[in-house]
């Protein structure tokens, strides 16, 4: 085995060990996710650049507690989010926000399995560096991406519950996939709304999966019923492909009608906010999404959520439009994309 490869196991469970392991429950902050990446990981691209490992960790940003900690396994800061260590790899913490993780991740699946892609990354690299690499990179790591992910995790979840007589529906990222025709980015995980009285189903449908809840922003082992105002579930297994885990959303379908979760206000007639792909997968409409993006009270969206927005924003029928702004209006009369709905 390559004794670099035992070296980042290693690391990857000291940073567990001394930042806290969020996955092992009862606790707000700690690993919520550490993957190998940059393309030092890469065989072909080794001698490049130093190997990564890209750490999702909570809170964001680090506390001080969580920095020291990092010194005191000999990691030391370069920058806010990247750190070196004297065994030859950097650590860089992800932004929750921007996608970057997502992106890296595949960036990595077509520079090892493209040599024609890992070429153009060495040049792209040579001349102007790591950034201007990566941003070479992107279309052919998306279109890697849509190839051998695309809606693959999707399709898979969409056969589990199958058998669940219930409105559930693909949201956030991958429902405006659906709704676009088309993968437009990598995503980190795949959310899905089912209504909250559907939940007694899904220790049987997810036979085998690891299932929590979220609780108050810890881990806790999902036991039905999980009653408001806690609503989501975080299901991991080894064979969800693509993505990190499949994040349930217990919501307010009744009557026919999808509730708004943040704004009770705010509602759309099921028949309207449930639409459904040509292959079958149902999503919630994109402006009901959009608004979910649009961020809480007093943030401002996600590096991600806006791209997300300006890349949508432009297909919206007149009355998702008109939908939108009044939500908007209503809720965050300030927001700045008030100004390209009207």
């Amino acid at each position: 085995m390559d004794p670099s490869h035992v070296d980042h196991d290693r690391a990857m469970q000291d940073l567990r060990t001394y930042l806290g392991d969020f996955l092992a429950g009862h606790r707000p902050d700690g690993v919520f996710h550490v993957q190998t990446g940059g393309p030092g990981s890469v065989p072909a691209l080794a001698d490049l650049d130093s190997p990564e490992l890209h750490l999702d960790l909570l809170p964001d940003p680090p506390t001080q507690e969580q920095r020291a900690a990092l010194s005191r396994l000999g990691y030391q800061p370069r920058s806010e989010r990247t750190w070196t260590h004297p065994g030859g790899w950097r650590l860089v913490i992800s932004d929750h926000g921007s996608g970057w993780r997502a992106e890296q991740a595949a960036l990595q699946g077509v520079l090892r399995h493209d040599p024609h892609a890992a070429r153009t990354y060495r040049a792209a690299f040579t001349a102007a560096g790591r950034d201007h690499a990566d941003h070479t990179l992107r279309p052919a790591a998306l279109a890697h991406h849509a190839r051998t992910v695309g809606l693959t995790p999707a399709r898979q979840v969409a056969r589990l519950l199958a058998p669940l007589d219930a409105p559930w529906m693909i949201a956030a990222g991958v429902a405006l996939d659906l709704h676009l025709g088309y993968v437009a980015r990598p995503h980190d995980d795949l959310d899905v709304i089912l209504p909250r009285e559907a939940q007694t189903r899904l220790p049987d449908l997810l036979r085998g999966w690891r299932l929590d809840a979220s609780i108050h922003g810890t881990y806790r082992p999902y036991a039905a019923p999980l009653d408001p105002p806690h609503f989501q579930i975080h299901a991991r297994h080894p064979d969800l492909s693509g993505v990190l885990m499949l994040d349930l959303m217990l919501s307010d379908l009744s009557g026919g009608t999808w509730h708004y979760r943040r704004d009770p206000r705010l509602t759309l007639p099921l028949s309207r906010a449930r639409c459904v792909s040509p292959e079958g997968l149902p999503y919630l409409a994109p402006e009901a999404v959009l608004l979910f993006k649009a961020g809480a009270a007093g943030r401002p969206p996600r590096g991600k959520d806006e791209q997300d927005y300006q890349r949508v924003q432009p297909t919206l029928t007149a009355d998702a439009r008109a939908w939108l702004r009044g939500a908007l209006t209503l809720t965050r009369p300030d927001h700045p994309w008030l100004h390209s709905l009207e």
